[in-house]
């Protein structure tokens, strides 16, 4: 049975913990981050799904329905967290598009907790914002004279092929 206790918010902490120090540059393990930012969201994932409900069963499919509101906000305010470690993990990994997900998902969670969006949140959002738009500038710049090059000569081998048959 599936029962939110002190025991499961002291792993979820221990693992977000442990996920900020994988981040740290002493460390630098970030697939080690996102690994534990990923197993706490799994913890939390049948407190954190709907208000006063915890998903039980091996596929998390039944649910109990007589869970206390305090679940629910602690869980999401811990959710947020994890999102945020991710999130920070996967910048590090160059991942931007999962990582503004996460972000975004992170605000999400705060929100539902009833808590105000960190200042340091948002910062992060732009970071991966900004590092996605640059990543896809570098893309476009080299894969723009890949298909140029290649366009320009198919124009020319059409219209040498256009005058040798006519």
């Amino acid at each position: 049975e599936c029962r939110w206790n002190d025991l499961i918010k002291t792993l979820v902490m221990i693992r977000l913990n442990l996920a900020m120090c994988f981040l740290k540059e002493e460390i630098n393990d970030t697939k080690g981050a996102r690994t534990q930012a990923n197993l706490s969201l799994k913890e939390l994932k049948p407190f954190a799904t709907e208000k006063g409900v915890v998903l039980t069963g091996k596929k998390l499919a039944k649910k109990r329905t007589d869970e206390p509101s305090k679940t629910y906000t602690e869980s999401k305010a811990l959710q947020a967290k994890a999102y945020f470690r991710l999130g920070s993990s996967q910048i590090l990994l160059k991942e931007y598009d999962d990582a503004v997900k996460s972000f975004d998902l992170c605000v999400g969670s705060t929100k539902e907790a009833g808590k105000t969006v960190d200042a340091a949140v948002m910062r992060k959002i732009n970071e991966a914002k900004r590092r996605r738009k640059e990543k896809k500038e570098r893309q476009r710049k080299k894969f723009k004279f890949m298909f140029s090059s290649n366009e320009e000569e198919e124009d020319g081998s059409k219209c040498t092929a256009e005058a040798g048959s006519g």
